[in-house]
């Protein structure tokens, strides 16, 4: 797995505004949808929670975001998100919606790996790690 990945993400009617543009808490969503697409193009999916690799359980610390343009009609929207860094128990991933070729929005994301017993933070595994040192 490199540390980038690409897909696309359906953008639908209901989630645009009243002013017919997509409303700005969407965006997380199609990041996450991008990062689901990630980890199971990697083989660590999460449809069965008893299948879910200890990496796939996480908290979001932090979501941030610029809007450069408006999507004013249902689209596909194009997500690219990077692994930027991965620290101890936490990591961060750039991320990029684009709209036949535009950038519409850019931000980033911290997560930080949760003990699902504890709920305390705890350290990624070598698997997570490798993500960020893989070849491009």
């Amino acid at each position: 797995m490199t540390p980038h990945f690409s897909c696309d993400s359906e953008v639908y009617f209901d989630e645009l505004d009243v002013n017919g543009v997509l409303h700005n808490s969407r965006y997380a969503v199609h990041v996450e949808r991008a990062l689901t697409a990630w980890f199971e193009a990697a083989g660590r999916g999460w449809r069965d929670p008893r299948d879910r690799h200890e990496d796939i359980v996480y908290a979001v610390r932090e979501f941030t975001a610029e809007f450069l343009a408006p999507v004013t009609a249902p689209t596909v929207l194009r997500v690219d998100l990077r692994l930027d860094r991965v620290g101890r128990t936490s990591a961060v991933h750039r991320w990029r919606c684009s709209d036949a070729g535009v950038v519409v929005a850019r931000g980033q994301r911290a997560i930080v790996k949760i003990d699902p017993a504890t709920g305390t933070a705890k350290p990624w595994t070598g698997w997570f790690r490798s993500l960020v040192s893989s070849e491009v």
